[in-house]
Parts: C-alpha cells; structure tokens; sequence
C-alpha cells in the first residue's frame, strides 16, 4: 500500500488532463451553440463579470474579472454578417444591458448576428488594456467564427461612448489589414483627446469602412464637436458617412426601443444605414 498516495496522486493528475483537454478541444457543436466565451475560445457557463444595479442609473458591471464575448446569433438566415460591439461606461463600468445586450437584440432582428465584448476597466491601464482585448476578440471571430455560428465573412464594429473611442483605436490599429464593414459611433467619447499612438481624426487613408455617427445635441459640447469633426473628416477620405445630431438629447440613451424624442429615432437611423450598399 505504499504505493497508493502515489497512485490517487496520478488519477488526479490524469483526470485533470483530460478535463482541460475536453476544455481546449470543444466541438464545434459546443461552439455554435455557446451563448458566452472567453477570449481563447472556450465556452463560459456562467458570466464572470455580475451586472449590479446602481442608484440612478441603469445596471452595470463595476467590478471586473475576465474579457468575454457574449455572442447573439440572429434567427434570419443567411445572417447579413457579425458586428462586434462595444458598451461604454467611461472605461470605469460597462453599461452592458443598454449599450450591448439591447444593441445586440436590435441588430439580431435587422438580420445581424453580434458579439458583445466586456473589455477590462477601471485600471490605471483600462484603454490600453480594452485594446488589447478588442484587438484579440477581433482575431477571435476571424478565427472561429465559423464554429461560432456567425457570418463574419462581413465584420463591423459599433460602440457606445468610451466604447465609440475603442472602436475607432480598432480601426485605426487593424483596419489596414481587417476590412471592417461599417463602424458605427454612438455617441462618442474622448474623440478630442490624444492617445498614445495617437488616434488621428476619421478612419486612415486607404480604408474603405462605411462611417455612422449618431451624437445627441445636449452632449458635452467637446464631444459633439469631435464627433461632427469625425465624420467630416471620413467623409473627406471618401467614406460612406452618415453624421446625426440628435436634437434635445444629451447622453448614454442607447439603442433601446421605446424612448421618446430623436433618442427614439436612432435604431432605425441604424437599419437604414445598415442597408444601404
């Protein structure tokens, strides 16, 4: 018996192989059918970053854990193509039901499957690290999109506030070499600032990205500004630009149906767009 702790040791060690093989090596069934994956691909059970509620304000994530792809698949087929999107939140929360999940919805009945990523926040490093993540989730849906059950022969971004600045530093860090569909801004943030490699105004020259900006008129008068400065510019290198301001509105209304006023008018600003060749 002297062997035995030796032997349990080897069981333990062989059944942890394989359950990390049955982990790195999902089917393709078990892909298309995920509802949520990790940015290695791997299907998650449960979500790792909880959405709380706040006092005033719609429910967010606040507390970060792990990157993940919430991935919605339209029920039209052929599916028109995937748009990545990403929620804002001031790289500080994820506002990930009204600026992703509610996006992702209405895109899911224009014809579009979509993929809601939850990027790292609230580090000293967050737009860094969001990049990081965006770029790796881009690669992710090119790689496995397929297995996934997603059209993402047709790519496009669209973001909502810090999420509009991370989707236009996408662009700019991959759209030489992704051709990317259609980004669409709402709302934009941080337009005006700086980065570090600095984000030039409108997408580079040589990339053919159709450019939707929507920004509401009672914005931060720097942001409306940047984002009016934004889709001239696009439409200067000869994008396909739309630019909407949105009377009487200011911002973080989303894409959710419903509201009243011009906020209301923006999911089928989007469809229209959307369809346009």
């Amino acid at each position: 018996m002297k062997n035995a702790p030796s032997f349990l040791f080897l069981m333990l060690m062989f059944g942890a192989m394989t359950m990390m093989r049955a982990v790195d090596q999902q089917s393709p069934s078990d892909l298309a059918t995920a509802t949520r994956i990790d940015l290695e691909g791997n299907p998650l059970l449960t979500p790792p970053n909880p959405i709380v509620p706040r006092s005033g304000d719609t429910p967010a994530i606040t507390v970060f854990s792990k990157p993940n792809l919430i991935i919605q698949r339209t029920t039209s087929k052929p599916s028109k193509g995937t748009i990545l999107i990403f929620p804002g939140g001031g790289y500080h929360v994820l506002s990930v039901t009204r600026e992703g999940t509610a996006a992702a919805d209405r895109l899911n009945e224009d014809g579009y499957d979509t993929a809601v990523l939850e990027y790292s926040i609230n580090t000293p490093d967050a737009r860094a690290k969001a990049l990081a993540d965006a770029t790796r989730s881009v690669k992710l849906l090119q790689e496995k999109g397929a297995s996934l059950g997603l059209n993402t022969a047709s790519l496009g971004l669209m973001g909502f506030s810090a999420g509009a600045h991370l989707a236009t530093r996408v662009l700019h860090e991959m759209g030489a070499t992704t051709p990317f569909v259609q980004i669409i801004l709402i709302y934009p943030a941080y337009l005006d600032e700086k980065e570090s490699p600095s984000v030039e105004i409108a997408p580079p020259q040589g990339i053919h990205t159709k450019v939707f900006v929507a920004i509401g008129a009672k914005d931060r008068p720097e942001w409306v500004s940047s984002a009016s400065a934004y889709a001239d510019a696009s439409k200067a290198n000869g994008q396909q630009t739309e630019y909407h301001l949105l009377l009487d509105t200011g911002h973080g209304f989303g894409m959710e149906l419903g509201q009243s006023g011009a906020a209301g008018t923006l999911p089928n600003l989007v469809e229209v767009f959307l369809k346009k060749e």
